[in-house]
């Protein structure tokens, strides 16, 4: 089951003796001591089976409200060899000390430069939260990174800016990601929203180039298979708007988790107008009194036109948000137009 992570546990360990030469101690949350990781004392898996994806879900992977287990089977298919999950277990065991994926986004074109990496579902087990596990995900990440130019991308929560210095000597960032929550009772349906003109259709019932062509305006690389599978997933509500001349003017969906999380992720739109005629169209599907619903998790970032201030109408309490994280990059910015977007993708696995 390890055979995986042979070549690059061989790899790494060629460029890591500094792992070997730090003498630190190392305890666990509740203050026991504990060995230093190590590349010899640790298996790296990549890309791992089912029975350890299995292990994953019994313990931390559960404990997402926003992520349940067949994602990470539709990462894989939609991005295939640009895709690669990380686990890293002590050595002959299954139990997982941290995490780590990462996206290869290559340019569409006429766009002409290099491709990036996104990293993300970064975590590590509580016993293991010091500079051994920071410098192994340093060098996973790095290995991955040989491969697509140099480029890291990442969103990285203000807890974990440190590490992202560390590993890139700097913090720069391009945008700031917030958070909203609101409870089942908090939301409602506007009745006198001005929908006139806008046409929304289920993603199930359009083109796939309307969605692809519409996507690839905000940002032009490569995710056509993901989106297409987001809008369309069966626990989700898909829509794609379009004006009067049958020209898509947005798309958005909400996937409500086993958690009972909503999670609104992407709302892109041409204005505020659009958005809210998407959202609303999504809003009048969901059953608010359901009690196993559990709240609406909202995403956005401080570039996105109109911010937050476009969900005022769907909600009884004042607006409210919470930092999230930063949009860290260690060479260049991606390319993004941030005008129509409104709510991003799923903060784990792409930049907009």
């Amino acid at each position: 089951m390890f055979s995986n992570s042979v070549i690059l546990g061989r790899r790494l360990l060629k460029v890591t003796p500094k792992l070997n030469a730090v003498r630190t101690k190392y305890l666990t949350a509740d203050g026991k001591p504990r060995d230093q990781l190590t590349m010899r004392n640790v298996d790296i898996m990549v890309d791992p089976n089912e029975n350890l994806i299995d292990e994953f879900m019994s313990g931390y992977g559960k404990e997402r409200l926003n992520f349940e287990r067949s994602d990470i089977g539709m990462w894989k298919s939609c991005y295939g060899d640009n895709y690669s999950l990380v686990f890293i277990c002590p050595k002959g065991t299954n139990k997982i000390i941290q995490t780590v994926h990462y996206f290869k986004f290559h340019p569409i074109s006429p766009l002409i430069g290099e491709p990036h990496q996104y990293n993300g579902f970064f975590w590590v087990h509580p016993d293991y939260r010091a500079s051994d596990s920071m410098i192994l995900c340093d060098n996973i990440v790095k290995d991955g990174l040989r491969t697509v130019g140099g480029n890291s991308v990442s969103h990285c929560f203000p807890s974990s800016m440190k590490i992202w210095r560390k590993m890139f000597g700097g913090n720069t960032y391009s945008h700031i990601q917030y958070v909203s929550y609101y409870k089942m009772d908090e939301m409602k349906v506007p009745k006198d929203l001005n929908t006139d003109g806008i046409l929304i259709k289920n993603a199930t019932d359009v083109p796939n180039e309307d969605i692809v062509k519409y996507d690839q305006e905000m940002f032009p690389y490569e995710r056509s298979k993901y989106v297409l599978t987001l809008l369309r997933k069966k626990n989700g509500f898909g829509k794609v708007a379009y004006d009067e001349n049958g020209k898509v003017i947005g798309f958005g969906t909400v996937i409500i988790y086993p958690s009972g999380e909503c999670v609104l992720s992407p709302l892109y739109a041409d204005d505020k107008r659009i958005a809210q005629a998407i959202f609303k169209n999504i809003l009048e599907q969901i059953p608010l009194d359901d009690k196993r619903l559990l709240r609406f998790h909202v995403r956005s970032v401080d570039k996105c036109q109109g911010g937050f201030e476009w969900i005022q109408p769907f909600v009884k309490c004042p607006i409210r948000k919470e930092l999230a994280a930063y949009l860290c990059y260690n060479t260049h910015l991606p390319v993004i137009n941030y005008k129509k977007a409104f709510v991003n993708f799923p903060y784990t696995n792409c930049a907009i």
